[in-house]
Parts: C-alpha cells; structure tokens; sequence
C-alpha cells in the first residue's frame, strides 16, 4: 500500500518537469498593457450600427465605408494594410462602416470592396457561387499591394467574408501574400441557420428550397447550407489551415445565422496557429449577434491586439446590444 504515495510522486514529479520543459520551448508571451487602447468612438450621427450603415447603403450602394480606399502608405509601425471582405448579402458600406475607420484611425491603411452580385439589386453582394467570389479575392489583393507598395495585407472577414479570405490563402496563392486571417462570425463550415434545415429536410422541403435560391440567383445562399457543396470539401476536406499562417475567427453565443455558433471555428493544422475565440468568453456584457458583431468595440479591440502582437492590450468589455450594437457610445 505504500507504494501507491510513491508511485503519486514520481507522477507528480514527471508531470511537472514534463511541463516545466513544454513551458520554456513555447515562446514569451507579447506583455499585457493593463491600459485599455483607446478607440475611436463614433461621433452622434455617424452610421455606426449595422441599421444605419445599411440605411445608408441603400442611398449609395457603392459608397467605401469611413477611412476606407483612400490614398494611404503603410507606415513602419503598420506594415500590412488591412483588406476587409463583406459577408452574404451585405456590402462594403453596411458591413464596415463601425470597424473601418476605427482601424484608420489606429494608423492602418485601410481597404474594401464589393464582390459578387447576381441579383442586379444595388447594394445585394455576395451572392454568386462562393469559388467564383474567392477568386475575387485575388485581384483586389494585388491591386492593394500594387497601390501600397506593401509586401503583404491582413485580411479581415465576415460571415462568408470570413469563409472566403480562407479560401483565397490556402487554395488561390494568397498565402504568399497575407500575414494573417482574421475572421468574424465566419461561415468557415455550413449552418442549419437556427435548426431551420433540419426542420425543412424533415419535410422534405429541401429541394423545393435550393432550386428557389438557385432561381433567384443566390448561390451563396445554397452552398452555405450544404455540407458537401464544393467550397466546403475544397477548403475544409484536406485540412483547415496551411502551415506558417496565422488565423483568428471571434464567434458570438447569440449567432442566429451561423449555427451552432462553433461552425465558425476551424482546427489548427501543421505549422499553422488558430485562435478560436468566444466572444462572450472576453466580454460577457457583449451580446452582439451576427450582424452586429463587425460594430462591437470589444470585436475591434481583439482586432486591434491581433493586428499589433507586440502591442496587446487589456481589453474594455463595452456594453453592445444584438443588431443594434455600434460603434458610438
């Protein structure tokens, strides 16, 4: 009986000494400045919400959100400029109008644009056939790179925005050419949309339902939704990451489009870093949704941190309202 203490101790023993070495092979960790970074706080009547960004989008489709597309040179201290990817049927303006001049105002050369309308409706992107949208990745990428004269951009996504900056680095050359992915609420796999598909399918409904989407041309619409559909075994069937790259995608609890909410998390593959983070998990008071979590405050600190890795601050977990949720105080 005495030999099970011991056998506990050389346990013990062993298991710490395993971690002692574990501990010192993995690299320091950037220091926390205990100060919040201060952000810049939309003024009363700015678009700052995804309702009002998207009022105002419906004025002017083609509008760049605030801070974005304008004649910038990366500075020293902010290298890449940042590419921002709207998601399904959204455009540069409702999309980004929050965090964009946030990050222009942090310093960063900011850029955006809008891919994939199929409908001819103004203002309705993200729409087409998800490869076909990837690939529209890439001309705009090279364009900033053209335009900057930086050797790479960090790519922020969200929603299918999300999906497609992943599929652009590891399948299209993008890698080369990005030095980090950063999504949002990302459709990274298919969502049942709250248990509406399983509902559907249990009617037998579906099909009736894909050919729908498909008449009304919204692809993006149908592929998001299926689990094999060509995107998905192309991006997620031979591993999630490629090696060297690092990724983020920040999911909400509240998510009522990309669900279960997990689905927009990958898993980190030879050589790559992933950082899956909940948002609730950093601010509890955050309740933003999917639409509202490109105008969280707290969303833009973590972004913020991810973009400056030596430069990581505390975080203020700012009070923000589902779909509501902005920007301004």
């Amino acid at each position: 009986m005495k030999r099970l203490p011991r056998l506990a101790a050389v346990v013990t023993v062993a298991a710490a000494t395993v971690a002692a070495i574990v501990t010192a092979s993995l690299p320091a960790a950037a220091a926390v400045n205990p100060i919040p970074r201060a952000i810049r706080i939309a003024p009363p009547g700015e678009a700052s919400s995804f309702p009002a960004a998207l009022a105002a989008s419906l004025i002017a489709p083609d509008a760049s959100p605030l801070g974005a597309n304008g004649n910038c040179r990366p500075s020293a201290a902010h290298p890449f400029p940042v590419v921002l990817v709207h998601g399904t049927l959204e455009n540069m303006l409702d999309n980004w109008n929050g965090l964009s001049p946030i990050l222009k105002a942090a310093g960063y050369c900011v850029f955006a644009f809008n891919y994939g309308n199929t409908t001819g409706i103004p203002g309705l992107n993200g729409t087409d056939d998800m490869i076909t949208s990837a690939n529209a990745v890439t001309p705009f990428v090279n364009q900033v790179l053209a335009r900057t004269g930086a050797s790479k951009v960090d790519l922020i996504g969200h929603s299918q925005g999300g999906a497609l900056i992943r599929y652009y680095t590891n399948l299209l050359g993008g890698a080369a050419h990005v030095d980090q992915v950063i999504a949002i609420t990302p459709s990274n796999h298919f969502t049942d949309v709250d248990g509406l598909l399983e509902l559907i399918n249990a009617l037998n409904l579906t099909p009736l339902l894909d050919g729908t989407l498909n008449a009304l041309q919204l692809p993006a619409l149908v592929q998001q939704t299926t689990p094999n559909s060509p995107f998905y075994v192309n991006v997620n069937s031979h591993g999630e990451t490629v090696s060297g790259m690092k990724y983020t995608n920040i999911g909400t609890r509240n998510d009522e489009v990309v669900t279960p909410f997990t689905q927009s998390f990958i898993t980190a593959g030879p050589g790559a870093s992933v950082d899956n983070i909940i948002l609730q998990n950093v601010c509890g008071n955050d309740q933003s949704d999917h639409l509202s979590a490109s105008f969280s405050k707290n969303v833009a600190q973590i972004i913020l941190n991810k973009l400056a890795p030596n430069d990581q601050h505390a975080i203020f977990c700012y009070p923000q309202a589902p779909l509501t949720g902005s920007t301004s105080l």
